[in-house]
């Protein structure tokens, strides 16, 4: 690798999203400290031209601000290599939703394909999505690699002792009512197959028709990124779900469930979702559903059937977490498909 410091990196965004640690930070941290950049995140409007003059690639991440656009075209004019990194379709979500309607406002919506279009390259975490993109927007380079688990946080942990011999399914993660919808039920008819013999777990957000029961728990979702994944890996979940909704907007989402999950040893059950179906091959690396409730509850049976299944998929999933998702993996496509592409 360089010396500290070759390349110097400027990123135009907020670095209070989730998606920018995993994304962003971790794997280029790592590039840093090999010696290979230099970064420094900016909001759009703390960039000066001299700032923007020092730099040699700039990142703009999640940013449809006119302002921000208006960075991208002195960037390129000064020859830099500019990047716009998204994770979201900001298009494909519902205007009545509050992020809809930011991201549908007239010279946000207009901002955002401009930059589709003129960035001299668009990164994004699917292979979907990026497909999507080349089909509707064509811009100039698409690249595209999920983020990043850092393993490290996880190193030396030990998985909870369970206290009683109880088959665990949990779920980490924010709203999805629609989702949830064959799921409650399916839980609802493994609550009556089992009884005390299972427990359910959410962690986050618990759909009301469940919270009543006994043999569910709930817990608040902790923000803090290193303590909400120490805080997954010593669950003693035994099985995870992901469920997720079939629109255009969750069809381009990344594989998050499946990332975490896998790095933390858990076998999980997916939406087949493009999301997923990229990532988890039949019962190697996890159980791919349709969004009825009864495939729901067949992969809850099965896996609660099947602890020789669960262990092999645990085992399996973590291997290709490590192989795909590591922070050094992560780095290096940042670096050679990325910084040093032509």
């Amino acid at each position: 690798m360089g010396r500290r410091g070759d390349i110097n990196v400027l990123i135009i965004g907020s670095e209070k999203i989730a998606s920018y640690k995993i994304g962003i930070e971790q794997p280029l941290r790592h590039l840093e400290q090999n010696g290979v950049c230099q970064f420094d995140v900016r909001s759009d409007n703390d960039v000066d031209k001299s700032r923007l003059g020092a730099a040699d690639i700039v990142i703009f991440f999640r940013t449809v601000q006119p302002e921000a656009y208006k960075l991208l075209e002195m960037a390129r004019e000064m020859g830099k290599k500019t990047v716009y990194a998204i994770d979201d379709h900001f298009l494909a979500m519902s205007p009545t939703s509050d992020m809809g309607r930011y991201y549908h406002e007239s010279s946000r919506r207009k901002t955002y394909v401009k930059f589709l279009k003129n960035a001299q390259i668009v990164k994004v975490a699917s292979g979907f999505f990026a497909k999507h993109l080349d089909t509707h927007f064509k811009p100039n380079k698409l690249v595209y690699f999920p983020g990043s688990v850092d393993f490290s946080i996880l190193s030396g942990l030990k998985k909870n002792r369970k206290a009683e011999d109880k088959i665990v399914i949990g779920y980490e993660g924010g709203r999805k009512p629609v989702a949830f919808e064959p799921v409650i039920k399916a839980l609802d008819e493994v609550i009556r197959k089992y009884g005390d013999k299972v427990r359910i777990e959410f962690c986050g957000y618990a759909p009301e028709e469940l919270t009543d029961k006994p043999q569910v728990s709930t817990e608040p979702y902790d923000e803090n990124y290193k303590n909400f994944l120490k805080r997954l890996y010593r669950s003693s979940w035994d099985i995870g779900l992901a469920p997720l909704e079939r629109t255009l907007l969750h069809d381009c989402k990344s594989n998050n469930k499946f990332r975490e999950y896998s790095a933390c040893r858990i076998p999980g059950i997916y939406t087949s979702s493009p999301a997923y179906e990229e990532w988890v091959q039949g019962k190697e690396s996890g159980l791919i559903v349709s969004e009825t409730s009864e495939e729901w509850y067949n992969a809850i049976v099965e896996l609660i059937e099947q602890p020789e299944l669960r262990q092999n998929i645990a085992d399996h999933a973590e291997k290709v977490a490590w192989e795909n998702f590591s922070v050094e993996a992560c780095a290096e496509r940042w670096r050679s498909q990325i910084f040093m592409s032509e």
